[in-house]
């Protein structure tokens, strides 16, 4: 019971929220995207200048020993401790953290018990039917980029977005294996098996996010268009020196939309429950609600995922997990 109990804990502070991507998408939000990307440059060259700090080092000469400074000398392992610190999610980074808790952004808040997934009973996601309906978290959604998104997605892109790069980037792997990492998250634990939902708009930003570290010093082609890209840094005289401005509108599009690049659900009768639910919110609002709510953005912006090994861009529309597997 106690490694139960342990593990709800973790998935429901990991799985903070479920967001609704169909309420208040209509709404007048002022778009995050130039206030985002201000305050990631203003983390960004925070983290350049604590990397470029000499390092205090323990010295022995003879009998003595004492300290002194050793220059960092670009060294990576140091940059991208200090980039993680400020890119990574919003338990444990700056970034992420900032965009969840800031009022400076246009969001709307929509409790897991009024949204789309609110009839979920507990033994079909323990995360929405049970401990949403004890503590319930508060999902957000902004737009940015002129695409409407959860603040959820920024955690994908900065922190999953590093593991793919590591594990292709860094250590080569295939992608394929990188990408293995994010479908596992949405089909197991943190994903359909506790919040029945699998998020293919989640894998979309975790793939980007791994574009956006693999520009941070161009270690190899883009791993969408296979192109050169330029780095946000380099080194110069034993310093990382900025190059260029980070700015997100080259990674979001409206495949990071969930209204858009829909869900599946974990099983057929969530699905039916889904439905049943925007059929309601359609008679309320007098505005039609299905998934995708926009296919021609989806077909538009879901083309240039096309080849890559594992799908990221459903088409299909709300469908169960189980019945497709």
């Amino acid at each position: 019971m106690k490694k139960l109990a342990l593990t709800l804990l973790l998935i429901s502070s990991v799985n903070a929220s479920e967001i609704d991507p169909f309420v208040g998408r209509d709404a007048p939000l002022t778009d995050g995207l130039q206030l985002i990307n201000s305050k990631a440059n203003t983390l960004f060259i925070d983290a350049i200048e604590k990397a470029n700090k000499p390092t205090r080092v323990q010295v022995q000469r003879g009998n003595s020993q004492f300290f002194e400074l050793k220059a960092p000398n670009c060294n990576e392992d140091k940059l991208y401790k200090q980039l993680r610190k400020k890119f990574r999610n919003h338990y444990v980074s700056e970034l992420a953290k900032w965009i969840v808790k800031t009022d400076e952004l246009d969001k709307i808040t929509t409790k897991t018990s009024e949204s789309i997934y609110q009839d979920f009973s507990w033994y079909q996601a323990v995360v929405i039917g049970l401990i949403a309906k004890i503590s319930d978290p508060a999902g957000q959604t902004m737009r940015v980029n002129g695409v409407f998104i959860g603040t959820d997605k920024f955690e994908h892109f900065l922190g999953s977005g590093f593991n793919y790069f590591k594990k292709h980037i860094l250590k080569g792997k295939d992608l394929e294996d990188a990408m293995k990492i994010g479908l596992r998250a949405e089909t197991g634990l943190l994903g359909a098996y506790t919040t029945g939902v699998m998020s293919y708009a989640d894998m979309v930003a975790n793939f980007n996010g791994m574009r956006f570290w693999n520009k941070m010093l161009a270690k190899s082609a883009d791993p969408l268009t296979g192109e050169e890209v330029e780095p946000y840094l380099s080194c110069e005289d034993g310093k990382w020196v900025k190059k260029q401005d980070i700015d997100f509108s080259i990674y979001i599009d409206h495949a990071w939309d969930e209204g858009i690049n829909c869900s599946w659900l974990r099983t057929e009768k969530m699905v039916e429950k889904v439905k049943n639910r925007l059929d309601l919110y359609s008679q309320e609002t007098g505005t039609e609600m299905a998934c995708p709510m926009n296919n021609e953005l989806l077909e538009r912006d879901g083309k240039k995922y096309s080849d890559l090994p594992i799908k990221i861009i459903n088409y299909r529309g709300f469908q169960a997990l189980k019945e497709n597997k």
